[in-house]
C-alpha cells in the first residue's frame, strides 16, 4: 500500500509518498495550484504500482483544496480529509522538535495516515451539498451584513427622527416605513404631508390605519430630532443598501429553497425545522456516511463537552465549541422552534431547565445534542421525521 500525504496552501501545495514500511517513495515536492501542477502530481501517482492500494489524506483546509479534491476524484482516486488538529498532535508525538515547514507536513500527513485505519475515504459531494453549503453561508454573511445596515439605520434616525421607530413593530424593516424614509426624507416633508400623501402612506399597507398616518405627521411637527443634510444623505444611503441585501437574500433563499425541494431530506421534515435551517444543518455535515455515529456529528458540531480527569476527579467542562460555528449557530437556533413543535423534545428541554436546573443556553445545548441525534437516524436511514421514534 502507498501512503500519500498532500499539504494544502494557497498558491502551491506538497506532496509526499511512502510505502507501508515508511520508506518514502517520492521524497517531499512542491507543485503550483495549476494545471500543470495536477498534472505533475498525476504523473506520480499513475507511475506508482496500481495493483496496490493508494490512500492519500490531505488536511480540511476550507476552499483551497477544493480543486485539487475535485481532480483526484475525476481521475479515480479517492482521499481521506484530516482534522489539522489531530495531525498537529500526531507531529508532536513523533519529534520533540518546534520544526513547521510544508515539507515536513505532507510527510507527516503520510506517516499519519499510514498509522490509522479509521479513516473512510472521502466520497466526492453532490452537487447539491456544495451548493447548499456555499449558498448558506452567502446567506448567512448577507443576513448579517444587513443586520447591521439596519443597526446603523437607526442610530441615524435617532438623532433625525427619534420618534419615528415607536409606530412600527418590527423597528424599520416594514415596507411602509422605508416607503417614508424614502420618499419624504426629512421630518419636516412629513410634517406637511397632505391628503392624498397620508392615503398614499395608508395604501402601502392596509394593516397601517389613517389614524396612526396621522399620528406619524403629528410626530414629526414636534420632533426633537436634526434634520442635517449629511445624516440624511446617510440615511438614504443605508437604505438602498439595506433593501440590496434583502433582494440578495431573498433571491439565495429562493435557491436554497429550490433545491432543497429537490432533493427531500429527511432533516426537512421535523416540526419545527424550516427549509433553510435543515440546508444549513445538512450541507455543514456533508455526507452522514462518514461519521461513526451520533456522538461523532455532536463532536463533528462542536456541541460535546471538554473532559478533564485526574486521580480520583473527574468533570466535565464547558462546551468545546470546535468544528463548524455555522453548523453550531444552526442548531443551537432552531432547537427553539422545534421544542416548541415537539412535545417529547419540549418535555426533554422543561426537565433540563426546571428539574436539572441548568440555565437557559445549556438547556438548549442539551436539547441540540438530541436534535443531532435525531437527524443522523434519519438520514442514515432516510425515513421521514415520526414522533413515536422520539425518545
Amino acid at each position: 500500500m502507498f501512503f500519500v500525504g498532500i499539504d494544502i496552501a494557497k498558491y502551491k501545495h506538497d506532496f509526499a509518498i511512502i510505502n507501508n514500511d515508511g520508506f518514502v517513495i517520492v521524497p517531499p515536492k512542491t507543485i503550483q495550484n495549476s494545471k500543470e501542477g495536477f498534472n505533475d502530481l498525476l504523473s506520480s501517482l499513475l507511475a506508482l504500482d496500481r495493483s496496490q492500494e493508494i490512500k492519500i489524506g490531505l488536511e480540511a483546509t476550507g476552499h483551497y483544496g477544493l480543486n485539487l479534491k475535485a481532480f483526484l476524484s475525476k481521475h479515480g482516486f479517492n482521499f481521506v480529509e484530516l482534522n489539522p488538529l489531530q495531525v498537529s498532535r500526531f507531529h508532536s508525538q513523533m519529534s520533540l522538535r518546534r520544526t513547521k515547514t510544508d515539507k515536513i507536513d505532507c510527510l507527516v500527513i503520510a506517516h499519519f495516515i499510514s498509522s490509522k485505519n479509521e479513516y473512510k475515504p472521502y466520497q466526492q459531494s453532490l452537487y447539491h451539498i456544495q451548493a447548499l453549503k456555499s449558498l448558506t453561508r452567502l446567506r448567512e454573511t448577507y443576513v448579517s451584513q444587513r443586520s447591521l445596515i439596519l443597526v446603523k439605520m437607526t442610530n441615524i434616525l435617532d438623532t433625525v427622527f427619534p420618534e419615528f421607530k415607536s409606530f412600527f413593530s418590527n423597528k424599520l424593516k416594514s415596507i411602509t416605513a422605508l416607503f417614508i424614509l424614502k420618499k419624504y426624507k426629512t421630518p419636516s416633508r412629513i410634517s406637511k404631508w397632505s391628503k392624498k400623501d397620508m392615503n398614499l402612506v395608508h395604501n402601502i399597507s392596509h394593516n397601517f390605519s389613517l389614524s396612526k398616518v396621522a399620528l406619524i405627521k403629528d410626530a414629526a411637527s414636534h420632533t426633537v430630532g436634526n434634520s442635517s443634510d449629511y445624516l440624511i444623505d446617510e440615511l438614504l444611503s443605508l437604505i438602498s443598501t439595506f433593501e440590496s441585501l434583502d433582494k440578495e437574500v431573498e433571491s439565495i433563499e429562493s435557491k436554497i429553497t429550490k433545491i432543497m425541494l429537490d432533493i427531500d431530506s429527511p432533516t426537512a421534515s421535523i416540526p419545527g425545522m424550516g427549509l433553510i435551517s435543515a440546508a444549513t444543518i445538512i450541507s455543514e455535515f456533508g455526507d452522514f456516511s462518514r461519521f461513526h455515529n451520533a456522538n461523532s456529528c455532536i463532536a463533528f458540531a462542536g456541541l460535546d463537552a471538554g473532559i478533564s480527569q485526574s486521580g480520583t476527579k473527574s468533570f466535565k467542562g464547558k462546551m468545546v465549541k470546535r468544528g463548524s460555528s455555522h453548523l453550531r449557530y444552526a442548531l443551537m437556533n432552531v432547537v427553539k422552534t422545534v421544542c416548541i413543535h415537539n412535545d417529547t423534545m419540549k418535555q426533554f428541554w422543561i426537565k433540563k431547565k426546571v428539574t436539572d436546573h441548568k440555565c437557559l443556553r445549556v438547556a438548549d445545548s442539551h436539547c441540540a445534542k438530541k436534535l443531532i441525534r435525531i437527524i443522523y437516524y434519519l438520514e442514515t436511514h432516510q425515513k421521514k421525521f415520526d414522533a413515536s421514534l422520539c425518545k
